[in-house]
């Protein structure tokens, strides 16, 4: 059955595949753009310290086990958690985060982390780039990997989360809550957060990743709108509120400092919201008072792309962005390291001089956060924000499982300790041992990692090894002072000045199909999402008139936009109407 399983997934992956470069017209015709038993005796013998099997959500049931531990501050797992050390495999799309390590097994918490577990990891790391497209083809392969670390709002399972269970590749976590107590925990101590990490259905696609936050009024943004402060001050200019403004400073770079890519783009043309939210619109679905939108729909959204146009012809653009690798957020390598990007949507992790210790060549390269465009200073802020991780706590991380593996409770075991405090303070902020060194302690006695030794150590390691080589990236619970604590003042106010946008039209990040709607908008929206991509460069390069804006708009209908919208919708009507599993 499994084997008929990879045919037809196979099949599935090269059809996606083969959409992505489909065409897109003006016409009618266009188109888009297992096993539970226990791996050694040592999961036997810490299973004695774990929520009863009894309250284990099954199943058919929707309760969560109750719990008495607040947020993973007691460590329910007994360690280590096999007597015979045993390797697990781990799809891990993070390549692009290596700095200078040869594989992610050298880092220090890694290594102690193995020594704590007795568990090995064989990172499994598809290039950057095409995690994506590996994504996929996970589920034509004979020997899926033990866990899958990925983020599932882009790399998704073409029939939707609960399919991925149904069809016998992902485990439902919700059956085998008796294993994962330090998750449980997290379920528990907010409602919110337990009620999003449920499908419609019940199940548990994966355990994502939280936030453990600052305060409870919410995590902050951790990317936004940047442009190159020392250029600025070349100019005598301030950062830009408006999108007059941001043309003014963007001829400037153009014309007095000769900048190739005053503003830099994604290779589809339009980047994550933040940029065109100043026109009341959105780069795919969002909600307006509980009613699902399509962007690519408004008129709102044509006139954007009017501006973008405009900017392309006066060289305000990147010449070469639809030949670029960046999917929306920061630039390619020469690009940004040699003084060729003026503006551009990048991390808070990158802001300041942080390019300097990346290879730029310019000893004042240096970054601030602006805020986003407004068509008059006197408009209200806009209301868009990338995801909200103040309401639901959840990254846009999840470790999934390979419903067959033959170490699914280990493997489960060994994630759940992420989820507990002594684990997730050493994943964030570097080893106990290592206070003085990668971290000190704050007056109130909480962790704070030393920006002076990421930036400027001993040894001179890049910054970017340093958060693998004592750091883990994207930990399952990422505490939101790791990142913002450590860093300069212009980079937490970077996160400040991306933060002051609500998600108002944010569509939530945990909208669930059925597998049967889940195959329905996978049928029509993946080929639709690749016509607007397509078309999205067209209209900005010229290649099509903004005056067949409507015909454009035809060709979607008949694509099936307004039957995704009403799968959107029900999906969000779900939503509203969950209550705590």
């Amino acid at each position: 059955m499994k084997q008929l399983k990879s045919v037809l997934a196979l099949l599935l992956a090269l059809a996606l595949l083969v959409s992505c470069f489909s065409a897109c017209g003006g016409s009618d015709n266009g188109s888009a753009g297992g096993s539970s038993s226990e791996s050694s005796s040592g999961d036997s013998e810490s299973s004695e310290s774990n929520v009863s099997s009894e309250d284990s959500a099954k199943e058919g049931e929707t309760g969560t086990p109750a719990s008495d531990i607040y947020e993973g501050e007691t460590n329910q797992q007994t360690y280590p958690l096999t007597e015979e050390k045993v390797t697990l495999t781990m799809w891990y799309p993070n390549a692009g985060s290596m700095g200078e390590l040869a594989d992610f097994n050298d880092g220090e918490f890694w290594q102690w982390y193995e020594e704590k577990t007795n568990v090995h990891i064989d990172f499994i790391v598809p290039a950057s780039g095409s995690e994506s497209d590996a994504f996929q083809l996970l589920f034509a392969s004979a020997d899926m990997p033990d866990m899958i670390e990925h983020n599932p709002n882009g790399q998704k399972y073409r029939g939707g989360e609960d399919a991925a269970i149904e069809d016998g590749y992902f485990v439902d976590v919700a059956e085998h809550l008796d294993w994962v107590p330090n998750y449980v925990s997290w379920l528990h101590s907010h409602e919110d957060w337990g009620k999003a990490c449920y499908s419609d259905t019940g199940k548990l696609y994966a355990m994502w990743g939280v936030w453990r936050t600052i305060n409870e009024e919410g995590a902050l943004a951790d990317q936004g709108l940047s442009l190159r402060k020392d250029f600025l001050d070349k100019m005598k200019m301030e950062v830009p509120t408006t999108y007059d403004e941001w043309e003014t400073v963007l001829t400037a770079f153009k014309d007095e400092l000769g900048i190739e890519a005053p503003f830099y783009t994604s290779k589809y043309g339009i980047d994550n919201g933040e940029f065109m939210a100043g026109y009341d619109t959105a780069p795919y679905f969002y909600q307006r008072d509980g009613k699902v939108q399509y962007g690519p729909m408004d008129d709102q959204y044509k006139d954007y792309l009017g501006l973008l146009h405009d900017w392309w012809e006066k060289g305000l653009l990147d010449k070469d962005f639809a030949t670029r690798t960046s999917g929306g957020i920061t630039a390619d390598n020469d690009m940004m390291l040699n003084d060729k990007v003026g503006a551009l949507v990048d991390y808070g992790t990158r802001m300041s001089d942080t390019y300097i210790t990346r290879g730029a060549t310019n000893p004042d390269f240096y970054t601030v956060a602006a805020p986003q465009p407004k068509k008059s200073a006197s408009d209200p802020d806009p209301a868009w924000r990338m995801y909200d991780a103040g309401s639901d706590r959840m990254t846009t991380r999840a470790m999934a499982f390979n419903a067959e593996s033959e170490h699914l409770e280990l493997a489960m075991r060994w994630n759940d300790g992420f989820y507990a405090e002594d684990v997730f303070l050493n994943a964030n902020y570097g080893l106990e041992e290592q206070e003085g060194t990668v971290w000190f302690a704050a007056e109130d006695g909480h962790r704070i990692g030393d920006y002076d030794f990421r930036y400027s150590n001993p040894d001179g390691i890049s910054s970017a090894t340093v958060l693998v080589q004592f750091w883990t990236k994207n930990p399952p619970v990422r505490v939101e002072a790791a990142q913002i604590e450590q860093s300069d003042q212009n980079k937490q106010d970077s996160y400040q000045v991306w933060s002051q946008y609500e998600p108002t039209h944010f569509l939530p990040v945990r909208l669930t199909n059925t597998a049967e709607e889940g195959t329905q908008f996978a049928s029509k929206y993946t080929d639709i999402e690749t016509y607007v991509q397509e078309c999205n460069v067209k209209f900005i390069m010229g290649q099509m008139s903004l005056d067949d804006y409507d015909s454009y708009r035809d060709t979607l209908k008949s694509m099936g936009i307004e039957d995704c919208i009403a799968l959107k919708q029900a999906a969000l009507d779900r939503y509203n109407a969950r209550e705590m599993k």
